[in-house]
Parts: C-alpha cells; sequence; structure tokens
C-alpha cells in the first residue's frame, strides 16, 4: 500500500461542470412546464380498430383441423407387447424337440472334457460300478507293438524319464 499511496488519496476521481447546481433548478423546470403544455400525445386509433380488430386477426389465422394420429406413443407399445407375446408363444408350443444324449456327436464330447477343468475323480464319481466291469476292458487286445507306437506318438519321452 505504501508503494501506490492508496491510503493517501484526497480526490473522489468525481467532477462536475461549473455553475451545474446552479443552473440545475431552472432547467428542470422548463422540462416541466414543456410536458404540461403539450396536450395531444401525437398517436392516434383509427376509429373503430378495436372493434374490427378479433375479426381481423381470426381472418389471417389460418385454422387446422385436428388431426388424430394413428401411431401414438400408447398404440405402439401394445402392438410391440402383441407382437413379443405371440413371438413367445410360437417359440414354446413349436419347440418339442426334446434333445438326448444320444443326439450329441462324441467329438464335441471329448473337446468338452479337454477344455473344461475335470479331474479323473470327477469322471470316476459319475461312472456306475456296473458300467465298469471286466467284460469292457478284455474284449481290446493291445499288443506290444501298438502300445509302443501309441507312446512314440503321443509322449513327452523327458517326462518318462524323469518319472
Amino acid at each position: 500500500m505504501n508503494k501506490n499511496k492508496l491510503h493517501n488519496i484526497k480526490d473522489s476521481g468525481f467532477k462536475t461542470p461549473k455553475n451545474y447546481f446552479d443552473g440545475l433548478e431552472d432547467s428542470i423546470m422548463s422540462q416541466i412546464n414543456l410536458n404540461e403544455n403539450v396536450k395531444d400525445t401525437g398517436f392516434k386509433v383509427p376509429v373503430d380498430y378495436f372493434e374490427t380488430l378479433d375479426d381481423k386477426i381470426l381472418d389471417k389465422v389460418v385454422q387446422k383441423p385436428k388431426v388424430i394420429s394413428l401411431f401414438t406413443r400408447r398404440n405402439l407399445l401394445y402392438a410391440t407387447g402383441i407382437a413379443a407375446a405371440l413371438i413367445l408363444m410360437f417359440n414354446i408350443i413349436g419347440n418339442n424337440n426334446d434333445f438326448t444324449f444320444d443326439d450329441l456327436e462324441l467329438a464335441s464330447i471329448e473337446n468338452y472334457l479337454f477344455t473344461e477343468d475335470i479331474d479323473t475323480y470327477e469322471i470316476a464319481s459319475l461312472l456306475i460300478e456296473e458300467e465298469l466291469t471286466t467284460d469292457n476292458f478284455t474284449e481290446n487286445q493291445i499288443s506290444g507293438e501298438i502300445l509302443e507306437d501309441y507312446l512314440l506318438e503321443n509322449a513327452i519321452i523327458e517326462d518318462l524319464i524323469i518319472e
């Protein structure tokens, strides 16, 4: 504050012209006298203007007939609801396909078993003891040559050596 000397301001900054207040009263009174002497405002309303105004306005306004739309929001909602109900009804009634285990392909079952994380214990819990008879396993005689070919093609030898 000391730098700008704002605390030492003595002028308000507003000034009036010289002799402004001496002639102020006379100028105000002359304006009042002028307004009192005026008898006519300068604006005139034509004869019968307000009586014919309504008719003129109504003639210029074009009457639009009322139109009732067939596709209101409510009607559209009703139509879509009925269409959805019909589609659902036809899908439920027309879908009498009963899928059985025999309809599944063997490849899709194998793919499911390989891609899912299923332990051998979980598979064993699904098998019934009656299905696991020795007759099922003795039908296929595996020779040593077939077993050797299988191990060479499918097994990793390093894993077998480590075990």
